[in-house]
């Protein structure tokens, strides 16, 4: 006869115990682990320039084992700077990441060139007596990358960006080269290239060859020519004078000269805070460029 209660204490046990699995929601597996891309250090060889090149960083995002598939965004440091800035400082590796989660796992190649020497100096992104950055950047960088797997050969996916004196160089560089480079990311940059004028640029690096400066300045070549296919993104800090004012005139005279331009003012001067910001706030700009479909919101 006692046998009645335990059974009625084991029935109640039951339910209260399915009662709480159904008031429990279901288990959801651990969200999947994002695969990380890799950055490498190599040597773009200086054949055509004999730029004295310190190393380059290349950034290859999770999906890069895939050859041909991916666009290439080269990035340019400032000056004083190293060719690792963006990684250390900008948030680029972080920037591609989420990049290519947000693409469906398309994301470009970020190669980060020297730009300033082994000397670290501005150079002033040209080909003078002193130094051929322009030649490293638009004949060196593009035979390396032609011999990497994962880089795409369309350069009409190719960009080129930067910070300060990085930015003015990837702004002419689209300038100079736009089959190229048709696409450019200029950050707080000048209007053309100076050491604090252009007088002084041109005696201390054209041993006072006005008209060597002249072939090469950006202003000048854009008053005379016409860019169509091109595009950049011009962003400066809405606290950082001269830049401001230097980055309307660069958009003015790329307008005139037909190449698309979209401009911001962020909040900020002349610092990386602005510079990391600029770079996010481009991926809209460069997926549409870099012609990567399957956004997803």
């Amino acid at each position: 006869m006692r046998a009645r209660p335990v059974r009625a204490t084991a029935l109640v046990g039951v339910f209260a115990l399915a009662t709480a699995c159904a008031a429990s929601p279901p288990a959801t597996a651990p969200p999947a682990t994002r695969t990380p891309g890799r950055l490498e250090t190599v040597t773009i060889p200086a054949t055509a320039s004999a730029f004295r090149a310190r190393q380059a960083h290349v950034y290859l995002p999770p999906e890069a084992g895939d050859p041909g598939r991916h666009p290439v965004l080269v990035l340019l440091a400032g000056v004083p700077g190293a060719t690792d800035d963006w990684f250390t400082h900008g948030g680029a590796a972080a920037f591609i990441d989420d990049f290519a989660a947000q693409h469906d796992g398309q994301a470009p190649v970020v190669v980060a060139p020297d730009d300033t020497g082994e000397d670290n100096q501005d150079l002033l992104c040209m080909d003078s007596p002193v130094a051929a950055v322009d030649s490293y950047l638009s004949r060196d960088v593009p035979a390396w990358l032609e011999n990497q797997p994962w880089a795409d050969q369309d350069t009409s996916r190719w960009a080129v960006g930067g910070l300060s004196y990085g930015g003015t160089c990837a702004y002419q560089l689209t300038v100079r080269h736009p089959a190229l480079f048709p696409t450019f990311l200029d950050f707080s940059g000048e209007s053309r290239p100076m050491l604090d004028t252009v007088e002084n640029a041109v005696n201390t690096l054209f041993d006072g060859d006005s008209r060597a400066y002249a072939k090469q300045d950006p202003l000048a070549i854009l008053s005379k020519s016409h860019r169509p296919g091109t595009a950049g993104m011009l962003v400066v800090g809405d606290d950082d004078e001269p830049y401001t004012d230097e980055q309307r005139e660069v958009e003015k005279a790329c307008r005139r000269a037909g190449v698309q331009i979209t401009s911001a003012e962020l909040p900020g001067g002349h610092d990386w805070e602005v510079w990391t910001a600029a770079l996010r706030e481009a991926a809209p700009f460069l997926g549409q460029r870099m012609k990567l479909d399957g956004t997803r919101s």
